[in-house]
């Protein structure tokens, strides 16, 4: 009788184990989370929620080939000139030139965030830019169809209460933090998100780069529910000495709400 008991609580947990890896049903409802949103920790780096903007030894630790990460150090040297009139050779943030973070850097930017979960496509808000990531299986475009873009072009599924993303056709000329490390063209993006408490949404990132890493390079993020009675931010703007973000000294500067700027 006890044998009978051990056996089925094991395929209990087997089933258990296989439902969290099974793709929700079309048709059902993916989860609510609505609200405003707000990367926990530093933005200096996509990898880490620690570090000091635009100081020296503040670098990621990417899985550069060795040509690759000699040439990520020459361009930090580079990026540090940034704003200094003396200087020549100076590498500028992707960021001023454009006014847009693009992807994958919009992974953990300074601004607010809204997720809206519907059954066709998740719409992920960025301060004035929208992620539309299709969760309605359709296929990527064929390929003469496609072109490198900042947003990149991003699809998706539910697991369960996770969504999965994959993200592709990325820039290769586009910083992913306030360093230059730029990824290649044949890049690929891959997110994992789920709401882990009613205040936190977890983001698992994979990012897999066949021509500048030597391994596929991981890491996690986490977004923090704002308070329900605080209105959104305004969108920024690109840099002028009358906007909230004021380029200074030819760096994008980031005035946070009076919260935010109290818990850096």
């Amino acid at each position: 009788m006890k044998r009978a008991a051990d056996v089925a609580a094991l395929c209990l947990m087997g089933l258990v184990g296989l439902a969290a890896h099974v793709q929700s049903a079309p048709g059902a409802a993916p989860p609510d989370w609505s609200g405003l949103w707000h990367v926990k920790g530093s933005v200096a780096l996509i990898s880490a929620p620690e570090g000091k903007m635009f100081v020296r030894g503040t670098y990621d630790d990417a899985p550069l080939k060795p040509e690759y990460l000699a040439q990520y150090r020459a361009d930090l040297e580079r990026a540090l000139r940034q704003g200094d009139p003396a200087a020549t050779d100076v590498l500028t943030d992707t960021n001023t030139l454009h006014c847009f973070a693009g992807m994958p850097r919009f992974i953990a930017t300074p601004f607010q965030y809204e997720f809206i979960n519907t059954k066709s496509q998740t719409y992920i808000i960025i301060d004035k830019a929208v992620r539309h990531v299709f969760t309605d299986g359709r296929d990527w475009p064929p390929e003469d169809a496609r072109w490198p873009l900042m947003i990149g072009r991003s699809r998706g599924h539910w697991e369960g209460n996770a969504l999965v993303i994959e993200t592709i056709n990325l820039r290769d000329d586009m910083w992913l933090d306030t360093t230059p490390l730029m990824l290649s063209a044949q890049a690929t993006v891959h997110e994992r998100l789920r709401m882990v408490d009613p205040g936190t949404i977890e983001n698992k990132v994979t990012i897999h780069d066949p021509v500048k890493f030597t391994r596929d390079w991981s890491f996690v993020r986490h977004y923090v529910r704002r308070e329900s009675t605080e209105w959104p931010d305004d969108p920024e703007l690109c840099g002028g000495p009358e906007d909230r973000n004021p380029i200074v000294n030819g760096r994008v500067t980031t005035q946070l709400p009076p919260d935010l700027e109290q818990k850096k």
